[in-house]
């Protein structure tokens, strides 16, 4: 069975909770990610969207206010083992509506994402 560490990339590109949001946009569009895994201090504390961008673009209540990364993250990434059947992944992808799983660092390896592309692109491969 394909494994989650197979698909996922690592040591994605990051970006600190304290950045602006026209940051992170430059960094979506430079790197062409959808997702950028937020840090503190280099401690994990959420993921950022380009759906999290669109959807505060779209806000006009919000549309004069500078924010920054901190404000629009998810706050509570889903972490899964790298040793996780990619079914799973699948299944807490679908469930919880999301289009990104943080992957916990195994021994001698880092830390990484999966995301939806990923998993389509493994399709597409398959067939």
């Amino acid at each position: 069975m394909t494994q989650v560490r197979d698909l996922m990339t690592p040591m994605p590109q990051t970006i600190g909770f304290d950045i602006s949001v026209e940051k992170a946009l430059e960094m979506m569009q430079e790197y062409a990610c959808h997702h950028l895994p937020v840090l503190n201090g280099g401690k994990l504390v959420g993921v950022l969207s380009d759906r999290d961008l669109s959807m505060a673009r779209h806000d006009s209540s919000n549309a004069k206010t500078e924010h920054l990364v901190g404000d629009l993250m998810s706050d509570e990434p889903i972490v899964i083992e790298p040793s996780a059947e990619i079914n799973t992944a699948i299944r807490i992808m679908l469930n919880n509506k999301i289009n990104s799983l943080i992957v916990k660092a195994e021994a001698n390896q880092p830390w990484g994402i999966l995301t939806s592309t990923d998993l389509l692109r493994y399709v597409v491969e398959k067939t």
